[in-house]
């Protein structure tokens, strides 16, 4: 089964870090009231901790942000692994993969892609579908994936890669639509949508290090994600 493409890129980049090394634990996940929505990742959601703070506002309650800045994805996978030890979890919100590239040998720069970078990703989506199957295994579970957007200045060649995963990869991933969101479902009990944040994400809600967004990103991603999870129906 190839539903390691599922994930292949969805957060592939998503949550890039300056750092050459990731963190060993964070500084901005909250205290937590609601355990059955729990978040997974990297600096997207960890290096300020805005998007938690907005979907707090959105929702009422505080999530359990378990996302790590600079955390590559063997580390989400464990991120996960742990989220799924709550008996009564109903939706993951997710991103990962982009320390993988940034901290790795390989160049995902170079324009075509190169077979190195090509080879990242494959890591990365056999890691993703480790995942998938996991959250699959233990539904019900809902989960929304957020994709990455355009990043700017130094970083501006790895948008061909992210494009590449839109145009070429999801398309065969994501047969069905929900709403505006291309979504898998399997079985009747599960389902994972997918966020494409590039339309809206702008140069101008990325800080000045070309990959994090600013406070106004993290509030632009934040209704992304909760659009998808009030259009998909998910505990929230």
């Amino acid at each position: 089964m190839k539903l390691i493409k599922l994930l292949l890129v969805i957060g592939i980049f998503a949550g890039m870090t300056l750092a050459t090394t990731g963190c060993s634990f964070d500084l901005h996940n909250p205290r937590a009231n609601e355990y059955d929505v729990q978040i997974v990742g990297d600096s997207v959601f960890d290096l300020s901790g805005d998007i938690h703070t907005v979907l707090k506002s959105l929702s009422g309650k505080s999530y359990k942000d378990r996302s790590v800045s600079g955390a590559k994805i063997a580390a989400i996978v464990s991120q996960l692994n742990t989220a799924l030890g709550r008996t009564t979890l109903k939706t993951v919100i997710a991103d990962g993969g982009a320390n993988d590239i940034l901290q790795g040998s390989m160049d995902c720069d170079s324009d075509p892609l190169t077979l190195g970078c090509i080879d990242v990703l494959d890591y990365i989506g056999d890691k993703m579908e480790l995942m998938i199957n996991n959250m699959y295994n233990k539904s019900p579970n809902d989960c929304t994936w957020l994709g990455y957007y355009h990043v700017k200045g130094d970083e501006i060649e790895k948008n061909e890669a992210i494009d590449y995963a839109y145009d070429w990869i999801y398309p065969g991933i994501f047969p069905e639509y929900f709403s505006m969101y291309p979504a898998v479902f399997i079985g009747t009990d599960y389902k994972a949508l997918l966020v494409d944040s590039r339309p809206y994400i702008l140069p101008t809600h990325i800080k000045s290090d070309d990959i994090h967004p600013t406070y106004a990103g993290s509030e632009i991603l934040a209704n992304l994600i909760w659009d998808a999870m009030v259009e998909g129906s998910m505990y929230r």
